[in-house]
């Protein structure tokens, strides 16, 4: 079998071993280590921990083992002491270096810790159902019908069960104020799928999905708190529940909490209703959003995938022109896990590898910063050895003088993370899975350990093993000119020329995600959201209970809006700009053929009331927007968008045209008007053709609007006015709920909220990579320079001049500098690559981006030189000469 890289890289690790150990003992703790890097079966936190595990292991073994062969006692108490008495007097006398070090440490902790937070939190937290390994989404990204969804368990045998889930917005009343609320509509055998029992009471039977059968309702536990007070005689409660079919549901039960994060924050279930006696073709309940299932023992997603396929074929073939042929070859089986992380998953991995270079790249600036203070105490080092100390008790008093550092900044780390978490909390999209509940959890305190262990060990391995190879008589006759010296001239530029590297990956992710945003933010969405407030008002079913009663009520509502001296006009549309949740029904546009095992095309539905295109500035390029005297009883009329009209009348005028919904003898809507294209779900999503009703021609009965108000400027900002607003509408009937008040600038702001998030995590980084290298650089530089002193004032003495010693100390400087930015270019070509699915109107390799960033961090590396090589060259070459 080929010997695995890492297995190469652990045998020259054994190398601290002694001989006789690495003879006897070597091939099997090179097998044992192997097969544990194929048990992690490359999992990156798993590979890590055998990793740490070993590097622990064999360092430990190679101190004692050594000390033994010297006949020292390690573990001494008064040894010990007197170690820590001796790092805390070192810490005492160099408080700048020791500050430096621990912050340095702290900050490179802290954003581990945080940014590990967030993974145990939302990619490696186990949902709370049963087996959720098991529980898989079955071809998410289509909407299908109930017979559809069930036909799945049917036909995928490596599911035990299915469920359809089907979300809707709700209104309810009989509980208190009314409030608007998410329910889902789920198969019988739903929490069974989970896994899961009810707190209080039971879960729907089967008979209880056939239609007129169904008036029950399952609470969730955060709505059973918050709306009925935790009340156990709830059960066999009537509650009224606008929207959902049945006004009058009973409550038969109560979840525990968690329950209500699957796929979405829900606070009921209900139902999902269906007449078993309907085929694919007559059942017209298209509106299950997901279907989730269990897999059987035994089955893999990889097998269940490969049947889900052949189901969507035979699906597409007994309803032809439901689905394109490529929807039905992408069919798939996924982990709910994995689903629900699909959009953040791989950048949140990038954030944590990103921040584990900036880690390192601290532990190297603190190495060097040991470095260079111990070669300040060379001579002490010397005096001891010559006193015969044993070179590994200077090696043991570094290490712990490093490990009171390490110490110091793990612990100025951890509190550092419970406030990034804090802060980090707060700027997640809300809508990223499991965010709510990151915290500095025991498993995340336990990583902030291991990583400071290793820290310790990264920064103060080196110096001290560099020390303990300390030559007394070079050391004592010739200063710092021995072997050793020799060795820090060596080490020192690998220790800077690592740290750029890993700084100029890290910073060239940082200006990528940057140049993305930029790029997403310079798109114009279309629609004007600067001084206009937006809320949900949602008359109950149960007061408004049919179609006219609904559109009158908005009718007031738009005139008692309209009439505040502050509103300068005022519409209404029933989704919301900005937000992902979409109508979209089987259209048939006048003269558009759909070619043979084609489906019918899917447009985006917006019923609009009053003056929405006036409000949002929508462009209107032809003809007229809907308005409220297009009612029923006239002629249907629909807006439709560019696309629409590019997609389906290239080379005609859309004017006049008709399109007719659901089926081919629908009732013909005439268009009246053209508007621009607008982004309607977010700036990064390319506008989708788009139809736009009257509210008032609708042929649902019940469905609410957001009501848009433009406002007069305010010192106050538009938020000042939300109050009025809401009293204006509660001034018409102060039982309905007003929901959502917002400023639409923040609305639409929030649909970039994913890709600032990962940029603020990756801009902080790349942030404290640079300041880190240039804190690097200078220290070295201002090492080597002073170093250089003597040579310095010979140099002037004999008539050099200044600029062209300081031009020698900065070159040497920036030498392990460009050698390092080479280096971290070729691997920040291949390493952005990861970044492709996050990044937007903006290539990987984005030359502008390597060019600026090679150019800052040379730029700092410079400045970080400059300043002490300059200094340096101010001594006074007398005072030098005469060792004054």
């Amino acid at each position: 079998m080929k010997e695995s890289p890492g297995r190469g890289v652990y045998r020259r690790f054994l190398g601290l071993l002694p001989e006789d150990m690495r003879r006897r003992f070597g091939h099997e703790m090179e097998a044992v280590f192997e097969f544990r890097l194929r048990e992690a079966g490359g999992s990156p936190l798993r590979m890590a921990d055998v990793w740490a595990r070993a590097v622990i292991d064999v360092a430990g073994h190679a101190i004692a083992l050594r000390f033994d062969e010297r006949g020292a006692h390690p573990m001494h108490t008064d040894s010990i002491i007197q170690d820590v008495r001796y790092a805390l007097r070192g810490v005492r006398k160099s408080p700048g270096l020791a500050a430096l070090a621990i912050l340095t440490l702290a900050l490179g902790i802290g954003a581990s810790t945080a940014t590990f937070s967030i993974v145990e939190g939302v990619l490696l937290q186990k949902l709370p159902y049963e087996e959720p390994d098991r529980l898989v989404l079955v071809w998410p990204e289509v909407n299908a019908n109930k017979s559809m969804a069930l036909l799945a368990e049917e036909r995928v045998p490596s599911l035990d069960a299915v469920s359809g889930i089907s979300a809707w917005t709700l209104t309810l009343t009989g509980a208190g104020q009314p409030l608007e609320i998410v329910g889902l509509k789920v198969s019988s055998n739903y929490f069974d799928i989970l896994g899961v029992q009810p707190r209080l009471g039971r879960m729907f039977r089967p008979e209880e999905e056939l239609p007129g059968a169904a008036g029950v309702v399952v609470l969730s536990h955060d709505l059973w708190v918050t709306a009925f007070g935790a009340d156990p005689t709830v059960l066999d409660r009537t509650i009224e529940l606008g929207g959902a079919e049945y006004e009058r549901r009973r409550v038969i039960g109560v979840m525990p909490p968690g329950v209500d994060e699957f796929i979405e924050d829900v606070d009921l279930w209900i139902p999902l209703e269906g007449d078993p006696a309907l085929g694919l073709q007559a059942d017209r309940s298209w509106y299950v959003n997901y279907r989730v299932a269990r897999l059987a023992p035994g089955a893999t997603i990889e097998r269940a995938t490969a049947e889900v396929r052949e189901y969507a074929a035979f699906v597409r073939s007994e309803v032809p022109g439901i689905i394109s042929a490529e929807e039905a070859e992408v069919a798939t089986v996924q982990a709910v896990g994995d689903y629900l992380t699909r959009d953040v998953r791989a950048s949140i991995w990038i954030a944590l590898g990103t921040v584990g270079m900036v880690l390192l790249i601290g532990c190297f600036n603190v190495a060097n910063l040991l470095l260079a203070r111990g070669e300040r105490r060379m001579r002490d080092f010397a005096v001891r050895a010559a006193l015969g100390a044993d070179r590994f008790r200077v090696t043991r008093m570094l290490l712990t003088e490093a490990g009171i550092l390490g110490i110091a900044g793990g612990a100025l780390g951890v509190l550092t993370a419970f406030a990034l978490v804090r802060l980090v909390v707060g700027q997640a999209p809300e809508n990223l899975p499991g965010i709510g509940s990151v915290y500095v959890s025991p498993v995340v305190l336990a990583f902030a350990v291991g990583i400071t262990v290793f820290a310790t060990l990264a920064a103060g391995v080196i110096p001290s093993w560099r020390a303990g190879r300390v030559d007394a008589l070079a050391s004592l006759g010739g200063g710092t000119r021995g072997g050793a010296g020799r060795d820090r001239g060596r080490l020192t530029p690998v220790l800077v020329g690592t740290q750029i590297a890993l700084a100029v990956v890290v910073t060239i992710g940082s200006g990528l995600m940057l140049r993305s945003l930029s790029s997403l933010m310079a798109i114009d969405p279309g629609i004007e959201g600067e001084g206009v407030m937006a809320f949900k008002p949602v008359p109950p079913s149960t007061a408004y209970p049919d179609g006219e009663a609904y559109r009158a009520y908005y009718r007031e509502v738009n005139d008692a809006i309209g009439a505040l001296p502050f509103v300068e006009s005022v519409g209404g549309i029933h989704l919301l700009p900005g937000r992902l949740n979409n109508w979209s029904f089987p259209t048939f546009p006048e003269g558009f053929v759909v070619e043979a095992d084609e489906p019918t095309p899917s447009v985006n539905f917006r019923a609009v009331r009053g003056d929405y295109f006036d409000v949002t500035g929508m462009r209107l390029l032809r003809g007229r927007a809907p308005s409220d005297s297009d009612r029923e009883g006239t002629e249907p009329i629909v807006v439709v968008n560019e696309t629409f009209a590019s997609s389906f009348w290239p080379e005609a005028d859309p004017i006049g045209k008709t399109l007719r919904l659901f089926s081919a003898d629908g009732a013909p809507y005439r268009v009246v008007g053209l508007v621009a294209d607008v982004h309607q779900h977010g700036r990064e999503m390319e506008p989708l053709a788009e139809m736009y009703f009257s509210h008032e021609q609708v042929p649902w009965n019940q469905m609410s609007l957001w009501v848009l108000a433009r406002v007069r400027p305010s010192e106050g900002g538009p938020e000042a006015y939300a109050a009025a607003l809401r009293d204006a509408v509660w001034s018409i009937d102060p039982d309905v709920p007003v929901t959502g008040m917002a400023h639409m600038s923040d609305v639409l702001v929030e649909t970039t909220r994913g890709t600032r998030f990962i940029t603020l995590l990756l801009g902080t980084f790349g942030a404290l990579a640079l300041v880190l290298c240039a804190v690097g650089v200078f220290g070295v530089t201002a090492y080597a320079s002073g170093r250089r002193t003597a040579e310095f004032g010979v140099r002037l003495a004999l008539g050099s001049s200044r600029g062209s010693i300081l031009r020698s100390a900065v070159g040497r400087s920036l030498v392990p500098v460009g050698v390092g930015l080479a280096i971290g270019l070729v691997a920040a070509v291949a390493s952005s690559r990861l970044l492709e699915s996050a990044l937007f109107g903006v290539s990987a390799s984005d030359p502008t981006t390597f060019v600026g960033v090679a150019f800052i961090l040379v730029a700092t590396a410079a400045c970080a030189a400059l300043v002490p090589a300059w200094l340096s060259t101010r001594v006074d070459p007398a005072e030098v000469l005469t060792g004054d």
